[in-house]
């Protein structure tokens, strides 16, 4: 079979605006870029890079999305309550609806498949919690869920948003969600693909500084959670979010071999998924960022 080229996205909240702003300079070293792809996989602000593009939305409008404005929108007003998420969903989800004229479902995305993993609380058949990776594979059970909702759904930042239809935030086992995609892709893919045909890259929301100097030792249930006078300030987290991200990419790594690359610039400082006034710090992070390795690996192995 011919090369399956695969694109990835990173969680990470308003840090999407750092991947939309990559996106928008790799299309314009290589205008048919997107056009190629066979799958765009995301998890939660992934989620919507990968709807987006799956669409057949330009990288222009991508990055208009992730706007400073849009971002502010959709993490205000705050409410810092123990027993409530501290923002509600609905101007994101407005946003997203505006975004995504007409509804669409997955069914409806016929230009590329797409998938996005979220975690579903309650899956009534077997009284489990369960990850669930919504794709739009022929055949998927998945064909007639509106792509707002996947998104809403994968997106669901425990503690940030409030759990959407009975799932929360795909970045729980997948914010990297490149060996999910390899998985689904070789899996549903009709023909039936194979190992050497796949070729993917992966794009980030940026590598983030983190690191615990301080004795953890006799650190419990709060700690681990909230840590204000020290970084990162929510410990359990960053792990899950971020550090996580790094065992995909090993082992995406390992899967593909040469045929893999990981593109996510190091950020200056940690930022928080809802840190909307680091938005224009991120775009110059990513505008500002060598792209001559990935473009060498992009003509070497995609085109």
């Amino acid at each position: 079979m011919s090369q399956y080229r695969i694109m990835t996205f990173d969680g990470g909240g308003v840090r999407g605006s750092l991947m939309a702003t990559l996106v928008k300079r790799l299309v314009d070293h290589f205008p048919t870029l997107l056009e190629q792809v066979d799958l765009f996989a995301g998890t939660s602000t992934g989620s919507v890079v990968a709807s987006t593009l799956a669409s057949g939305l330009s990288a222009d409008t991508l990055v208009s999305f992730y706007s400073l404005e849009n971002l502010k929108s959709a993490f205000s007003p705050s409410h810092f309550n123990w027993f409530r998420p501290k923002y509600s969903n609905a101007n994101f989800q407005a946003l997203l609806e505006t975004h995504f004229p007409g509804n669409p479902r997955l069914g409806d995305l016929t230009k590329h498949k797409m998938m996005a993993p979220s975690f579903e609380l309650d899956d009534r058949k077997e009284n489990d919690w369960y990850p669930i990776f919504f794709h739009n594979f022929p055949g998927s059970p998945f064909l007639d869920e509106f792509v707002v909702d996947v998104a809403l759904r994968s997106a669901a930042a425990p503690t940030f948003f409030p759990s959407h239809q009975g799932y929360i935030d795909g970045g729980m086992m997948a914010n990297n969600p490149s060996t999910a995609a390899i998985a689904i892709a070789l899996g549903h893919q009709e023909p039936k693909l194979e190992l050497e045909d796949v070729c993917l890259l992966s794009i980030g929301t940026g590598l983030t500084p983190s690191i615990i100097k301080i004795n953890t030792t006799g650190w419990g249930a709060v700690q681990w959670m909230l840590n204000p006078f020290h970084s990162p300030s929510e410990p359990i987290l960053n792990i899950l979010f971020d550090g996580v991200v790094e065992a995909d990419h090993t082992l995406s790594k390992h899967l593909l071999g040469p045929r893999y690359w990981r593109l996510n610039p190091p950020l200056v400082r940690q930022t928080m998924l809802d840190d909307w006034k680091a938005v224009p710090e991120l775009v110059k992070t990513a505008s500002d960022y060598d792209l001559a390795p990935t473009l060498d690996w992009i003509t070497a192995n995609w085109n």
